[in-house]
């Protein structure tokens, strides 16, 4: 959401006498704004790649190819993919580099940045109706939830959030004659009235607005035909018999309200964009402190900063959910973790150098841990135990 209102701003930023003087504005009276995204952004991203980059790992992992983990495979590529692009965006954005001035990327980079952004929330609506099917109708499980169609439907919501984004590439263009990328002047004749304008509002209420919307309602059918599920084991004595499907339901239930969280406030915040607009930018900077329309303004863009940078934690933040609701994910971690840690102890004869510097009981831990990870079991020869 962040991003389709701010490629505008940015194609132009600094490039025209409005342009500098806006800028001059915030920097004097608004200089929150810049901190926010100059000193919070980073911890995003300290939680995000790491995250993103472990939880691909795991879901691709032999165990967790189900269609579930397919789903969830694809989005945290998709989060570590924007996260990535989300990078230049902030110097360009924040830090004034002018990296994306440059033919083909500047039209390009729109394209696969908002992208990334729109097929993670498509994702999620995904693998939510996946997970209803899953429990609202069991007998048609089986043939519904596989992975061959999770992999299919993973396909055409790839193509139908690259199919809104593509009109992004003729939108933007490099401008040779100032050597800079800008919006073109045909499509944002109009102001509010523009056909970039009418594109970014309907496609943005799309994605953040009507399908955060249809997950939350998908949501609640799930809950409550669980709860109706649990009752009726209940009744009939199984209540200590742990359904199959119930902390995977959990999981995804709480990745599903998460984005619901995160999105639909940043919505209402860029609904309300036209409701705040700046004052006269011929006023003294002591006229602006006293003007009520300027303080709105300020106030709006410190609050909007704020809750889009809450908004791209759905982003950094989907791998410590599954940490927290997924037992058999941290299980799973556990287990490439151990690998990993055994392949660098006996890389190079590493392990077998280092153990005279531990105990006989620390080494012997070590070892079964090995053994564990590897999938096989061994003996350790007393030379080595010691």
């Amino acid at each position: 959401m962040e991003v389709t209102e701010a490629l505008n701003a940015s194609s132009s930023t600094n490039n025209t006498p409005v342009d500098r003087q806006l800028a001059d504005i915030y920097a004097i009276h608004n200089p929150g704004q810049a901190a926010v995204d100059k000193y919070v952004t980073p911890i995003i991203y300290i939680l995000g790649f790491p995250g993103n980059i472990l939880a691909f790992l795991v879901w691709i992992g032999k165990r967790m190819r189900h269609s579930s983990g397919c789903y969830l495979a694809a989005l945290a590529l998709s989060d570590l993919m924007f996260m990535a692009l989300h990078v230049l965006f902030e110097l360009v954005n924040v830090w004034n580099m002018a990296i994306l001035d440059v033919p083909i990327i500047c039209e390009m980079y729109a394209v696969f940045f908002l992208w990334s952004q729109y097929y993670s929330p498509l994702l999620v609506l995904g693998f939510t109706v996946e997970r209803y099917i899953s429990i609202c109708h069991p007998f048609r499980r089986e043939k519904l939830c596989t992975t061959r169609r999770a992999v299919i439907v993973i396909i055409l919501l790839c193509l139908l959030s690259l199919g809104l984004c593509a009109i992004q590439g003729y939108f933007l263009m490099y401008d040779y004659n100032q050597q800079i990328c800008t919006m073109r002047k045909s499509v944002t004749d109009g102001g509010v009235e523009s056909v970039w304008s009418i594109w970014t509002w309907v496609t943005e209420m799309l994605i953040f607005l009507l399908v955060p919307v249809v997950v939350l309602g998908v949501n609640i059918r799930v809950i409550k035909e669980a709860r109706r599920i649990g009752r009726e084991e209940s009744m009939r004595s199984l209540k200590g018999t742990p359904r199959k499907n119930s902390a995977t339901t959990l999981m995804l239930l709480a990745v599903s309200f998460y984005l619901i969280v995160t999105t639909l406030p940043v919505s209402i915040m860029y609904a309300l964009n036209y409701s705040f607009l700046e004052g006269r930018l011929s006023m003294t900077d002591e006229e602006i402190e006293n003007d009520v329309t300027w303080q709105q303004h300020f106030a709006y863009l410190q609050a909007r900063a704020v809750i889009q940078e809450i908004g791209l934690t759905h982003y950094a933040c989907n791998f410590y959910i599954y940490c927290i609701t997924g037992k058999i994910f941290r299980g799973e971690l556990c287990k490439m973790i151990a690998f990993v840690r055994c392949k660098a102890w006996s890389k190079g004869g590493m392990l077998g150098e280092h153990t005279r510097y531990y105990s006989t009981a620390e080494t012997t831990v070590a070892l079964n841990t090995c053994t564990t990870a590897n999938g096989r079991s061994t003996q350790s020869t007393p030379e080595t135990s010691v």
